[in-house]
């Protein structure tokens, strides 16, 4: 089944093993005015071959700290000697898996962090934009904590126009593998501020922390549920600290993964034991309607990239581990001529752009994609309102479940998510994201300011 571009505002990108200096500098012309086109080839000129990327691998994903075997968060890979010299700094997050694998071209096949992987492919398709320099988290972590980071010029970043990686804001990311423990995170948070006062960090540290404390976004959502798509959306509210609720969810602020979650089918906590769990200044409950359907048809992860959908997927849960799943994207997706049609898919994107089927009974996905386009557009101009600027218009993920009544049935966004950590690559996770962030990262660095 193909796809139809010619009606995209933007020119078809060819294909990705193809793709030309002179077709980005249409884009960027395009886009951002001849300046940008000139503002990289004199980059280029000077000899630094494209913008300074500092990569920050996570540290809870080394080898020590999991087994890359079956973790969802490794992929295998085949790479070159010239991508290894990249990634070696990162050792640890990587294994070879075989040496001079398909004759005699050199080729490695290795298991790999997918972050890892992504700058592997930043550097194989964007090395005329992107030069990706890997740091150890253990590396940045001493400087920071004992360097002068009002001086990035003295750390292992120096010369780096952005720096990608540091620590999700949204987990909780107290624990000995990075070093941050109870005594120092708010000196940690503090030489941050200022290491980012001095260097561009993406994503941006503001935005992260606001994105962790979930009930300040419940409220904007439930707003945009009551004023923009007029649909119903599960009560919310803070724990009064006092009674465990019956029959509620219970979730905690700065957490993710389904951690500190307790659901109404599961012995109810005590509250000794919520109040220990919030020991860290900051940290909340909320208490919040349960919806079963969200155990029975799952919910789904809808990514927005620069204000487009790029890619939806179906989480579902697996009564065996107790856990959530995203269904395996090879077998269980499609492409959707009508779904193209609506979206303003970029040169980066609108070759990978798959989407799942839609469980039988429940609404038709183009409804979920108004939905959710709909509920971002009201999310970011009431952000706009609040603080002036929305970090959702770079990226976000919006966790869509369906609530239902009688016959009837409704979207509803439980979450909103805008870390750059774990979070986006769980299993079936589509390459459309990965691509689509060096398309951001490309806009952010080469837009005129």
């Amino acid at each position: 089944m193909s796809h139809d571009h010619t009606q995209q505002s933007r020119p078809s990108a060819p294909p990705r093993t193809l793709r030309k200096i002179d077709y980005f500098n249409q884009l960027l012309e395009r886009d951002h005015g001849s300046d940008a086109s000139k503002l990289y080839q004199e980059s280029k000129s000077a000899g630094n071959g494209g913008k300074q990327v500092c990569f920050i691998p996570d540290p809870n994903l080394r080898s020590d700290v999991v087994h890359m075997q079956d973790n969802v968060f490794f992929m295998d890979a085949l790479v070159t000697a010239d991508e290894m010299n990249v990634i070696l700094p990162a050792s640890g997050h990587f294994s070879v898996i075989a040496d001079n694998v398909e004759g005699d071209m050199g080729l490695k096949r290795v298991r790999i962090d997918k972050w890892l992987l992504l700058m592997v492919d930043v550097h194989r398709m964007y090395s005329e934009y992107f030069n990706i320099r890997v740091v150890r988290w253990e590396t940045f972590f001493s400087w920071l904590m004992g360097g002068d980071v009002t001086h990035p010029e003295t750390g292992p970043c120096r010369g780096a126009d952005l720096v990608l990686g540091g620590i999700d804001y949204t987990t909780e990311y107290i624990n000995t593998v990075n070093g941050i423990t109870r005594e120092n995170y708010q000196q940690f948070d503090e030489r941050m501020d200022v290491f980012a006062s001095h260097m561009r960090i993406w994503p941006p540290i503001a935005p992260s922390r606001e994105g962790a404390i979930k009930n300040h976004r419940i409220e904007m959502l439930d707003y945009v549920s009551t004023y923009v798509t007029r649909s119903p959306r599960p009560e919310s509210m803070l724990w009064d600290g006092q009674h465990v609720p019956y029959g509620k969810v219970l979730k905690r602020t700065h957490s993710a993964f389904g951690n500190h979650v307790f659901l109404p089918t599961a012995p109810p906590p005590s509250v000794q034991q919520l109040q220990g769990l919030c020991d860290i200044p900051g940290r909340q409950w909320i208490v919040q309607d349960w919806v079963p359907t969200l155990r029975q048809l799952g919910e789904y992860k809808v990514y927005f990239i620069e204000g487009e959908i790029v890619w939806i997927s179906v989480a579902r849960f697996n009564e065996n581990t107790s856990g959530w799943h995203t269904m395996d994207t090879n077998n269980e997706t499609r492409r959707l001529h009508e779904v193209a049609a609506m979206l303003r898919a970029g040169p980066i994107l609108h070759d990978y752009l798959f989407l799942p089927e839609p469980p039988q009974g429940i609404p038709h996905l183009s409804d979920l994609i108004m939905f959710s386009k709909r509920t971002f557009e009201g999310l970011t101009s009431r952000e706009h309102g609040y603080y002036g600027d929305s970090f959702l218009l770079q990226w976000c993920r919006m966790d869509v479940g369906i609530m239902t009544s009688g016959d009837s049935c409704w979207y509803f966004v439980n979450e909103v998510e805008t870390n750059m950590g774990l979070g986006l690559f769980g299993e079936g996770c589509s390459r459309a994201v990965m691509n689509g962030l060096a398309g951001l990262w490309h806009t952010l660095l080469y837009s005129p300011s």
